[in-house]
């Protein structure tokens, strides 16, 4: 994998999930995940209910929100205790919409989703391929893949990497990758990429590191600085005009690859 170091590991352990989710128990305090990932989701679905499977749930917050819109959604985690926050935040996924598992041993027979999905997921694993294998495993055919990761030529990269280097980083290690590797990625591992998309930190990167370091000192600043709505609309506007050209691909925080299984595709 490009960019991944030699001491790569197949997955971070189930520890250190653990770990980071127990100090994430206030969702109030938990920034939701980039919103192009549902809007692409919705985009594609339509208004049919589909089988949809997030991997690496995390809060489920997304699962939620398509299991609201009728979708049959179900939301897998390794941690017990992101599963836990999500139990707690939609109680209409526990039974059957909540599922601890393996990634790479979905607990799923073939094809048994019309759309899988993950964000903040595929960067941690050194083997990309067998789990993008699996994921194509459990694509119905002529169903969805959205995959989120983040973007190599970001300045959010540099930061990361001095704090992997110092083991300061909390996954341990990752990666990252630049957005005609992450569509090579989904190609190779059978889908048809139907588009890309780059996002932006929503507050920014400054922002949240200047509240990061405030929470050293006891200071708890709220998750989005305050803004008149008119100034808010107008960056979102701005953002959105910015993002559109390909070319954003490469200077977003993440990227995201919208791709398909061919209806008629190998097994």
């Amino acid at each position: 994998m490009t960019g991944a170091a030699s001491r790569a590991p197949d997955a971070p352990s189930r520890d250190t999930w653990s770990r980071f989710w127990e100090r994430k128990a206030d969702l109030g305090k938990v920034y939701p995940s980039s919103p192009a990932v549902l809007e692409a989701l919705v985009r594609h679905l339509g208004a049919a209910p589909a089988r949809v499977l997030e991997i690496g749930s995390g809060t489920g917050r997304d699962t939620a929100a398509l299991a609201a819109r009728g979708h049959r959604a179900v939301a897998l985690d390794a941690s017990l205790e992101a599963l836990a926050l999500t139990a707690r935040a939609a109680p209409a996924l526990v039974g059957r919409g909540i599922v601890a598992g393996d990634a790479f041993h979905l607990p799923f027979p073939d094809a048994a989703f019309d759309a899988v999905f993950h964000q903040g997921v595929l960067e941690h694993f050194g083997n990309p391929g067998a789990f993008l294998a699996e994921n194509y495993r459990v694509t119905a055919p002529g169903g969805l893949l959205v995959v989120d990761v983040p973007q190599r030529w970001h300045p959010w990269t540099a930061i990361k990497r001095v704090a992997i280097r110092f083991d300061r980083w909390f996954a341990g290690w990752e990666t990252e990758y630049a957005i005609d590797e992450l569509e090579e990625l989904a190609r190779k591992a059978g889908y048809e990429v139907l588009e890309s998309y780059g996002d932006t930190m929503v507050p920014s990167l400054a922002y949240r590191l200047v509240r990061e370091g405030a929470r050293r000192f006891s200071l708890d600043l709220p998750l989005r600085p305050p803004a008149p709505a008119a100034l808010r609309d107008a960056r979102e506007r701005l953002r959105a005009r910015l993002l559109a050209p390909r070319a954003a691909r490469w200077i977003a925080h993440t990227i995201g690859v919208v791709a398909r299984r061919p209806a008629a595709s190998r097994p």
